[in-house]
């Protein structure tokens, strides 16, 4: 999946350096694990059974491999797309808003 990430990312990139000059900001949002979605719900069930571990034991593992101790919620992600939205990130282009909680560090 890390392949596939790095790809999407190269992508947003590619579409910036093609479409800022005709006013069109692109931004990517890079998250860890949103605990709170029925698909990273169903992920942890599937990945946990395997592990041997309970779906809030694989959670709790993974919130420790974050520098905040804590995976991103649903609020947090929206919050921040609001803002790349907004004029106030009108400078932002080209970039990936690490939303990770330190997950994956720059």
């Amino acid at each position: 999946m890390a392949v596939a990430w790095a790809a999407i990312e190269a992508l947003s990139r590619g579409l910036a350096a093609e479409l800022s000059p005709k006013g069109i900001r692109v931004v990517c949002l890079r998250s860890a694990a949103i605990p709170e979605t029925e698909q990273i719900k169903e992920v942890f069930a599937i990945q946990a059974k395997s592990y041997g571990l309970t779906p809030e034991e694989l959670k709790t593992r993974s919130e420790e491999k974050t520098l905040r101790q804590q995976l991103p919620t649903l609020a947090e992600i929206a919050n921040a797309a609001v803002f790349v939205a907004s004029d106030q990130a009108s400078a932002m282009t080209g970039a990936v808003a690490n939303l990770s909680g330190g997950a994956i560090v720059d």
